[in-house]
């Protein structure tokens, strides 16, 4: 036994020295084969400043200043920068089936999306290789802290998105199973922490955008205003699932204080979605979202897309839908008042247009629809006098007290178009009476979708509205009633 030991052991001292012989060519070995890999599977040149490899007590490989530059450009900043790769492997792992490498760290990790144009193939390509089979490794944890995602654009004049990744930390990367992953990072706009988890793959290597994600996403503390023209602070969490170019999005979002530029009255607002994300593009398809803030519900649909690739932002397309709204609650969220001045139900139907870009949102905003008012009143009382006394003298009765807290119905069409609102078949009744006008109203003169309300008001009291233009006003005959919600719609 005492000879077999020592037998092993000689053998041993001689494989040691053997090794650190040949150690030279080994390295480049190494070396040139972690090059090979990263240029075929990145499609990228490849760059080193420096790269080493310790064999004892395991094998640390280190690459310093890496850089790949995807399809060889310059004119661009490079596609990956890594200031340190390390990664960690046990001796006998490395002569398995499949290799494992216990730990992978990455340091100063930068990424540069290449600009797009319209039609420009996809940043990853399809490959009919089995890269499971060809490159069979298996990663048992890969990390990366304080990481940076740039998003270039396709004018060098438009400003870069940036994603700074606090931590990204997968486990069980290779190219035949889910990778489990967990990453906090900011997003871009609005400015707020997102915390995701889930598992990626395994990876399809012949149609990559079909690669599976589940998952579940808190945001939190997400200034809305870093987009122009909102302001609030918006919590979400949801789940998702599916492949890349189609992740099906569940959650909600909660904005405790939601406000448009254009009024001073915050409101607590909800919201229930359901959604479509083409992760290889970021093009979001809503098909449902259910919002509510006070006693007010609207259904909304439409989709958030990138247009125009040279312009920065994405076009908001929308239909939003609400028969069950308070006209007071629309007021708040949309007019500089105090309070309301009116209450009542309204119906509510719009297309909603934004076009991508950086601007003001409210100058932005394109809306074309109609609305409806029901059982309404108005809250100064001089107001409400006057409609009092015109339903009177409608109803052929001018001195007739007991009508009185007359409720009133309204009911038209509209089109908001670089900050105006153009009023058409606008009709307002009371019992007794009906006002048929049109006009144009400025949004930040104080009003926003339904600036009629105090549009109205302001020309019922003494002297003329500065910010519109009435015009064909006339009464008619007694009207068989007000013009309630959803009525000959």
């Amino acid at each position: 036994m005492r000879k077999w030991m020592v037998s092993i052991g000689a053998a041993l001292v001689v494989f040691l020295i053997a090794l650190y012989g040949l150690s030279p060519a080994i390295h480049t070995i190494v070396r040139m084969r972690t090059e090979r890999i990263l240029q075929m599977h990145f499609e990228s040149k490849i760059e080193f400043s420096d790269f080493s490899v310790s064999w004892f007590p395991r094998v640390h490989a280190t690459i310093t200043g890496l850089v790949m530059r995807h399809k060889g450009r310059t004119d661009i900043p490079p596609l990956i920068q890594v200031h340190e790769v390390s990664m960690y492997a046990n001796w006998l792992s490395l002569f398995e089936v499949r290799p494992r490498v216990s730990f992978v760290q990455l340091n100063g990790l930068q990424i540069h999306t290449p600009p797009r144009q319209p039609g420009d193939e996809p940043l990853i390509q399809g490959t009919n290789q089995d890269l499971a089979k060809r490159y069979p490794v298996l990663i048992e944890e890969m990390r990366a802290d304080d990481a940076i995602i740039v998003v270039l654009r396709a004018q060098s004049e438009q400003l870069p998105r940036e994603f700074l990744i606090h931590n990204l930390d997968l486990r069980n990367v290779s190219f035949d199973r889910p990778a489990a992953f967990h990453a906090t990072l900011r997003n871009a706009a609005p400015i707020g922490e997102i915390d995701s988890t889930c598992e990626f793959g395994p990876w399809l290597s012949d149609v990559p955008s079909e690669t599976r994600a589940v998952g579940q996403y808190t945001f939190k503390d997400a200034d809305l205003g870093t987009l122009k023209g909102l302001e609030g602070t918006l919590s979400s969490k949801g789940k998702f699932s599916g492949p890349l170019n189609y992740l099906k999005v569940e959650g909600t979002t909660d904005t405790p204080d939601f406000s448009l530029r254009t009024t001073d009255e915050p409101v607590a607002l909800h919201t229930d979605f359901s959604a479509v994300v083409d992760g290889t593009n970021g093009n979001t398809y809503l098909q449902s979202i259910t919002a509510r803030f006070r006693n007010t519900t609207l259904a909304v649909s439409g989709k958030v897309v990138d247009i125009d690739p040279e312009v920065r932002g994405r076009t908001i397309l929308l239909d939003a839908d609400s028969v069950n709204a308070r006209v007071e609650d629309l007021i708040r969220l949309a007019v500089k008042t105090a309070d309301p001045v009116m209450t009542g139900s309204a119906w509510l139907r719009t297309e909603i247009n934004i076009p991508e870009g950086n601007s003001d949102l409210i100058e932005r905003l394109r809306l074309k629809g109609q609305f409806g008012i029901g059982g309404a009143q108005f809250t100064n009382p001089e107001v409400q006098e006057k409609i009092d006394t015109l339903s009177r003298k409608g109803q052929g009765a001018p001195k007739d007290v007991d009508i009185n807290d007359v409720v009133s119905g309204l009911r038209g069409n509209f089109r908001v178009n670089d900050g105006i609102v153009t009023f058409s078949h606008l009709n307002f009744g009371v019992p007794g009476a009906l006002l048929n006008l049109s006009g144009t109203y400025n949004l930040d003169s104080g009003g926003v979708l339904l600036a009629a309300f105090p549009y109205l008001a302001m020309f019922l009291l003494p002297g003329s509205p500065s910010a519109a233009n009435p015009s064909a006003w006339t009464t008619e005959s007694p009207p068989s009633g007000c013009l309630h919600p959803g009525r000959n719609r």
